[in-house]
């Protein structure tokens, strides 16, 4: 498998995510991992800024937005991708969070803001 640069921003401002999670490293970032219906590939996303449980989006750092479709699963192209991905940026510690992001609580409605 092959890694490659994303579009810019203005050319794709919205990313769907299938079998996704959401990843915190030792920076205390949390990412988006899943694999993008728009490219057809695994993904990993910028750290997300903001995250709204209504409409199963989030903003990243990159302004990007991602919508995360269906519940938490795995995508072994995603799962290398974000292996890559974290070898790359020096993430050495890492914990699945994605309850955070799919759970039912009304309290957090907004879950992540301004990591």
């Amino acid at each position: 498998m092959s890694i490659w640069s994303v579009a810019d921003i203005a050319e794709q401002p919205d990313i769907t995510l299938q079998c996704w999670h959401v990843f915190e490293t030792e920076r205390r970032e949390h990412h988006f991992v899943g694999y993008c219906l728009e490219n057809a590939s695994g993904r990993v996303s910028s750290a997300i800024v903001s995250f709204d449980r209504n409409s199963r989006a989030g903003i990243t750092r990159s302004g990007r937005r991602y919508i995360l479709s269906g519940e938490p699963g795995f995508d072994q192209d995603a799962l290398y991708v974000w292996g890559i991905w974290s070898a790359r940026n020096g993430v050495t510690e890492a914990r699945d969070v994605s309850d955070q992001y799919w759970g039912q609580s009304e309290e957090d409605a907004l879950c992540v803001k301004n990591r």
